[in-house]
């Protein structure tokens, strides 16, 4: 039997993967022909809805040889490199597991290893007062606090979040201590932001009204997208949002009445978040209503049959979609996405979100000057101006 007819996984494409360190920039470099080509790297969260996730990285290799086992310990720093020396991943092992009950086989180490916003969740901060400040000086602190590195992308404009509030009201030092990744959690979705690691191994703190700009929009070719993803609409309006201020000092209401009418009284919100007073919680409350109030059709992922080079906050454009979508084009936004490379291929698993949801729309110099006001579709809401075609009678 041939040494082919043995190999029954294949190795790692040399077109994707350009070099694998152990240990930082005094470490180990890893012999790629050992690296089985089944990578999967994990980036930005997994749902819109749910909670912060590190970046994670699967791979598998093959005969190890037992006295280099010593090097693959859970701790040791791995980098991951594209072939033009970019980085894919940067993190930290946590797992391994050994695999070797076939003969004809040979044996196979997997790795998962994970990102440094996991080491938020295991480093304490707070147990004194934080002052009144921005909701971006506020991220940073904490990012400082940890001993983290990284950046944040404050709201445009910036939000301000009260001081921190003692635990017991009779105790002045009793502030509560947190770890960092529950610290950023706590005002997160008062006004609308993630965080995300990137591939260089650096945090980002990113507020969605802070993702105007920062990358130029991708264009995907639709050739390069798997079939027709499916659309989804449900009710999952909110047309009265409650929300908090001064953590505990108080709370405000606002309504959405013609969306009561129609739906009925559909509520959210958040009681103890830490904006800094009831004006400012009117403001970033009216913000989610206008949001939410309405069913819309949403793409939540898609696969992409290609690499591209996505970044968590980015707005792809989908401007050829098939006859039957809700939409002719569309414009979401990059939350998360999985690279999975598994032979010759390399394909993205992407998830979206809504790009009203990060006050995202048409821009005024994508609207044809021959489009008079007067000729606008009256039945488009403004929250449905996200796209040329809505805004066409028709």
């Amino acid at each position: 039997m041939s040494e082919l007819e043995l190999e029954l996984e294949p190795r790692a494409a040399p077109a994707y993967v350009g070099s694998i360190r152990l240990g930082g920039v005094d470490g180990v470099w890893v012999d790629l022909g050992r690296v089985l080509a089944s990578v999967q790297i994990h980036h930005g969260r997994d749902d819109v809805d749910g909670p912060l996730q590190a970046s994670t990285a699967t791979l598998r290799l093959r005969a190890i040889p037992r006295a280099d086992l010593e090097l693959w310990r859970p701790g040791t720093t791995i980098a991951i490199r594209d072939t033009d020396a970019d980085p894919i991943f940067t993190g930290r092992i946590t797992d391994l597991s050994l695999l070797d009950d076939d003969p004809r086989v040979d044996s196979r180490l997997e790795v998962i290893a994970v990102a440094a916003l996991a080491d938020a969740g295991r480093r304490p901060v707070g147990g004194h007062q934080w002052p009144a400040e921005l909701w971006g000086a506020r991220m940073a602190r904490i990012l400082s606090e940890a001993n983290l590195n990284g950046v944040v992308q404050a709201p445009t404009p910036d939000v301000p979040l009260a001081a921190t509030v003692p635990v017991d009201p009779l105790d002045p030092s009793s502030f509560e201590t947190m770890d960092a990744l529950a610290a950023l959690e706590t005002d997160r979705n008062s006004i609308g932001a993630t965080a995300f690691d990137r591939a260089d191994g650096t945090i980002v703190v990113q507020a969605y009204s802070a993702r105007a700009g920062v990358y130029t929009p991708l264009t995907l070719d639709p050739a390069d997208v798997l079939y027709s993803p499916p659309w989804y609409q449900t009710l999952d309006v909110v047309n009265r949002f409650v929300l908090g201020y001064g953590y505990g000092a108080g709370s405000i209401t606002v309504d959405d009445s013609a969306s009561q009418a129609i739906f009925g009284v559909r509520w959210s919100g958040s009681f103890e978040s830490g904006l800094a007073d009831a004006a400012t919680a009117t403001k970033i409350a009216n913000l989610w209503l206008a949001r939410l109030s309405e069913p819309r059709w949403k793409l939540p992922g898609l696969t992409l049959l290609r690499r591209y080079p996505l970044e968590v906050g980015l707005v792809l454009e989908l401007l050829e979609l098939p006859a039957t979508a809700p939409l002719g084009q569309w414009t979401p936004i990059v939350e998360g996405w999985t690279d999975v490379i598994e032979g010759p291929d390399w394909r993205q698993e992407v998830v979206l979100s809504d790009p009203l949801l990060s006050g995202l729309a048409l821009p005024w110099r994508d609207v044809p000057a021959e489009l008079r006001w007067l000729d606008v579709d009256p039945a488009c809401s403004w929250s449905e101006a996200f796209v040329l075609d809505n805004l066409i009678p028709g």
